[in-house]
């Protein structure tokens, strides 16, 4: 005799792999969304100073921009500066930030010569007359607020860690002199 089977069995076992599969299909939605937010995840600039991209796509990409300083008061602009359009830095301005956060005393910049940029043109502003800092507020281990115009690009205001230029790598060095008028 031939025995028939058992439906209820039959629902059970259709009923437990639904459960498994949606269980499961639980399971991955939730720990797919764990470490959005993960610092991997993050653009990260491997070096002390920032990095901005000015006047978008098409404009000036400046990299690793800080202030290197020797003696309090006093600093020169060190980053490297990129863009495939023609464009110029045409001045530096800004102030100094304080230790306690509050806002220092106005930087003024000295721009010995234009820096003309353009077709991909590599510019390292250590590697040619320094753009001297000045402002007595101006102190390595702090920061600062520079705003950078270029010609064509526009300009942006950023906050720079001011460091100091005794401690290697960047105590190799030498700032030119700055022409006299």
């Amino acid at each position: 005799m031939r025995r028939k089977p058992n439906r209820t069995s039959t629902t059970l076992s259709r009923a437990t792999r639904l459960a498994a599969v949606l269980l499961v299909t639980l399971s991955v939605a939730v720990t797919t969304a764990c470490g959005m937010s993960a610092q991997t995840t993050k653009p990260y600039t491997p070096s002390e100073g920032i990095s901005v991209d000015v006047g978008g796509y098409a404009g000036v990409k400046v990299r690793n921009l800080l202030i290197l300083s020797r003696a309090d008061g006093e600093g020169y602009l060190s980053g490297t500066l990129v863009s495939q359009q023609r464009s110029s830095l045409t001045s530096v301005s800004g102030k100094a930030i304080k230790a306690d956060g509050t806002d220092g005393a106005p930087i003024t910049a000295t721009i010995p010569q234009q820096i003309s940029l353009g077709n991909g043109l590599v510019v390292v502003l250590t590697s040619q007359p320094l753009i001297v800092l000045k402002s007595p507020d101006l102190k390595a281990g702090l920061t600062a607020q520079l705003t950078l115009e270029f010609t064509e690009a526009g300009q942006t205001a950023v906050i720079v860690p001011v460091v100091d230029a005794k401690q290697p790598p960047y105590s190799t060095i030498s700032p030119e002199p700055t022409p006299q008028a």
